[in-house]
């Protein structure tokens, strides 16, 4: 068991982000998806299974520091890992507004309630009884001491169970605690369902088409949206010309690359 002793001024430095990245999601999803048991995330197995069908999955990234660590810092997925554009990506703004509603949660808490009460009803393996933070997890038993530097909560949709990112594991910012939230039936079926307005969007545009839009979650040169996707440069270069003409991409040069990125039109379409 983890504890975390927190002074009145670590008490009041937490602050609570909404996600650490759809990098660091895709990372945690893996094992999820490895998992044999019925529950919410069922429908996403089925989902990604049957995709990868089509394009097989890389090997999972390492369970070790050092990847976690660069899926925190990197905020990208590796290129030519198709595994996040696969299982994570297609879900990512459902995900995303599931995660930030969380926060939103945790805000009007803080107002009703204090930051104590936002502490003890996170997570059931976390426990707060002042003057010590308990996490109840696989992690090595041990104290940690903040002395006044806060700490950073934040909810994660893959995590299987709360756990710290400090020191310990070689992260040098403000420790940070993940912890995982289950979503209800109900909000599982709207998070996996998102793959609907995908394949709409396919017969709209087609699927290559569709899938170098959905490339530009973030912004990518013409040759990574190529390796992304395993086509031709040419056949990239083509698809993003049609796009850009019909006002969804923009495209710049940055030193000696073109690096295209959605348009606010490009985003909602995407939705």
């Amino acid at each position: 068991m983890l504890e975390l002793r927190l002074s009145v001024d670590d008490l009041s430095r937490i602050r609570v982000i909404d996600t650490l990245g759809l990098a660091f999601e895709a990372h945690l999803a893996w094992n999820r998806l490895g998992e044999q048991r019925r529950d919410v995330f069922s429908e996403w197995r089925r989902a990604v299974r049957s995709r990868s069908r089509r394009s097989p999955l890389s090997s999972p990234p390492a369970e070790s520091r050092g990847t976690l660590l660069e899926a925190l810092t990197s905020g990208r997925p590796p290129e030519g890992d198709p595994f996040p554009g696969e299982a994570v990506e297609p879900f990512w703004d459902r995900i995303h507004q599931f995660l930030r509603a969380e926060r939103d949660a945790c805000g009007r808490e803080v107002v009703t309630g204090g930051m104590e009460h936002v502490l003890n009803n996170r997570h059931p393996a976390v426990v707060w009884r002042s003057p010590t933070l308990r996490i109840d997890n696989v992690q090595p038993s041990r104290e940690v001491v903040l002395v006044g530097q806060g700490l950073t909560l934040v909810p994660s949709l893959f995590a299987p169970r709360p756990f710290l990112i400090d020191r310990e594991m070689g992260w040098h910012g403000l420790p940070i605690l993940v912890y995982n939230i289950v979503p209800s039936v109900e909000d599982a079926a709207a998070l996996w369902n998102g793959q609907s307005a995908r394949s709409a969007l396919q017969d709209l545009l087609g699927r290559t088409r569709a899938d170098v839009l959905g490339s530009l979650r973030e912004s990518r040169s013409t040759g990574q949206v190529a390796d992304r996707l395993h086509i031709s440069t040419p056949s990239a270069s083509k698809h993003l010309t049609v796009l850009r003409r019909a006002g969804f991409v923009t495209t710049e040069r940055r030193h000696n690359s073109t690096v295209h990125a959605l348009t606010p039109l490009g985003e909602t379409l995407l939705g």
